[in-house]
């Protein structure tokens, strides 16, 4: 079974408390008692709890950029708070921490202005719009200029990896 890190599982818990009467109203049975429980940031949390609360969370209040501006503001507390001895570095094994710290499932690479994510457990729309927002994000919170992160290949379209094309002025690496 996957599992998806309780630094990742708490801001859409946290969402969902703050409209807990008709999160109450759509939220499976299974799941509610994570309105009421604490979330641990170092526990893992099962993977498709994680994406259920995707999905549940643009039901009960949903953002204008959906789950890609969510992935956004992930990045920013993220690299404010739980990850920011990560936050200075542009190195490339930084993305691959995050990724290895966030979720026990999937193996990314990066080529040239490429990310590569494959093996996830679970592939869903939802977690690849998430990780578009965060690392356009993250990469611009590391000082990269005219940032765009484009979702080019889906395994959730049949596709063997999900791929990102990045795209960036200012500074020469990743």
């Amino acid at each position: 079974m996957a599992n998806a890190k309780g630094t990742v599982m708490i801001g859409l818990v946290k969402a969902l408390r703050r409209e807990k009467a008709r999160a109450r109203e759509l939220i499976p049975p299974e799941l509610a008692h994570y309105l009421d429980e604490r979330v641990v940031l170092a526990a893992w949390y099962p993977l498709e709890d994680f994406i259920a609360f995707l999905r549940l969370i643009e039901r009960v209040a949903p953002s204008p950029g959906g789950c890609e501006e969510r992935g956004r503001l992930a990045a920013r507390e993220h690299m404010a708070g739980a990850y920011s001895r990560l936050s200075q570095t542009t190195h490339r094994r930084a993305t691959f921490s995050l990724l290895a710290s966030m979720f026990d499932s999937g193996q990314m690479t990066v080529v040239e202005r490429k990310l590569e994510f494959s093996n996830f457990a679970l592939p869903a729309r939802e977690v690849c719009a998430i990780f578009t927002g965060y690392n356009a994000q993250r990469m611009t919170l590391l000082g990269f200029d005219e940032v765009r992160v484009r979702h080019t290949q889906c395994r959730v379209d049949g596709a063997p990896t999900c791929r990102w094309e990045l795209a960036w002025k200012g500074r020469e690496t990743l």
